[in-house]
Formats: structure tokens, sequence, C-alpha cells
């Protein structure tokens, strides 16, 4: 398909995927959203669409850039943290990436859901980003915590990965499921889930810690 005439490529580029973004935040399931009311949305014919976007999923995809080169930003953010607190005890620098990872998933839950979706429908994490998000940022964090923790590399990956499983998971709950779980609604229910997500993670990275005074 030819490029519409007079587009101006990065400008209605971004328009689209605005639109789109829009769309997944009031469509559920989040991968239902329709090629249609996105670029109506965008102010584009469905034609101009399809000349940047072949198909949905590749629409899709582009979506998720967004949210991967967030979550690249948090995990050099994490590795920097570590690097200039170096001295700080092992659980702490456990306990501050679990937080600030939690807290991201819960901001960007509608691209999350999105990520799932699209995962369970390809079976896989896509193979263009499975060398970058599996194996070098959590290679990475198992080459810095191994030392530390006196566990292999490989122990410390899965570990690393079984605990972004249960972020998701967990940041995900529903305010029923919330409430079941922990007894409280709302904002308060949701404080006690970041509280246990992080103690999960000590105990599972740093099970000989000693318990760190509670923050403020």
């Amino acid at each position: 398909m030819a490029r519409p005439p007079g587009a101006d490529s990065g400008e209605t580029y971004d328009r689209i995927l605005e639109a789109t973004h829009h769309e997944l935040r009031n469509t559920q399931p989040r991968n239902a959203i329709s090629l249609r009311r996105v670029a109506e949305r965008a102010g584009v014919g469905l034609g101009t669409l399809q000349y940047y976007f072949s198909n949905k999923d590749t629409l899709l995809e582009a979506c998720l850039d967004g949210y991967y080169e967030r979550l690249g930003a948090l995990a050099a953010e994490l590795f920097s943290h570590a690097d200039e607190h170096a001295t700080q005890p092992t659980v702490e620098l456990v306990r501050h990436a679990m937080r600030e990872h939690y807290r991201f998933v819960c901001r960007e839950k509608a691209l999350v859901e999105l990520r799932l979706l699209t995962n369970a429908a390809r079976g896989e994490l896509h193979p263009s980003r499975q060398p970058h998000y599996m194996a070098q940022i959590i290679g990475h964090a198992a080459k810095l915590l191994s030392p530390r923790l006196g566990l292999s590399e490989l122990d410390i990956r899965v570990s690393i990965q079984a605990l972004s499983y249960s972020t998701v998971r967990m940041a995900l709950l529903s305010p029923g499921e919330l409430e079941s779980l922990t007894g409280a609604t709302g904002a308060d229910a949701e404080a006690q889930i970041e509280a246990s997500m992080v103690e999960a993670a000590c105990r599972l990275l740093c099970p000989d810690r000693t318990t760190p005074e509670a923050e403020p």
C-alpha cells in the first residue's frame, strides 16, 4: 500500500499509537480493539492505518514497544541504584528493586494485560524480545546478585523470572480478589499486597537475612 499523499509519517504514526492506547484502556479483553475505531479516533482512514500497521498484531506490538522501553529504563535505573549503593545490604537492594517493579506493573496494567494476551496467543514472549529482556536484563541482575547471595546465576535468573510472574498476577488482582485475599479494600489492600510481595522477594532471594526495619 502506498504512503498517503502529504502524510507526515512521524506525526501520523504517533497519533495512531495514541489512539490505540486510548482504545486499549477502554477495551476488554485488551486485544479486542477495533482497527476501525482506532482509525476514527486518530483521524485517519482505515487504509492509512494499514499503511503504517499491516494488521492488528503489528499495531499491538508497536504499542508494547513503549512498555518494553520503559521496562528497560527501569532496569537501568535499578542497576544504577545498585552500583551507587554497593555497600548497602543486599536485602535492601532486593526490597528496593521489588517495590519499584511492583509499582511499575501497577502503572502499566493495561499494557501488562495486553502483553499477557499476546504472549498466550503466541505461546511465548515475542522472539525478538527474548534476548534482551530474558537473557540480558535478568542475566545482568543474576551476575550482580550471585556473589552477594552465594547462589548460582541460573538459580537467581529462575527466581527473578518467578518473581516477575507473581508480581504481574498480584498487581492485576481484581477488587474482589484483593478484598478476599487481604480483608481490606482499595489503597489499603494494594499497600498490603505490595508489602507482602517485597517480603516474598526477600524470603526467596535472601532467606538468611535479618528482617529490616519497616519503612515509614
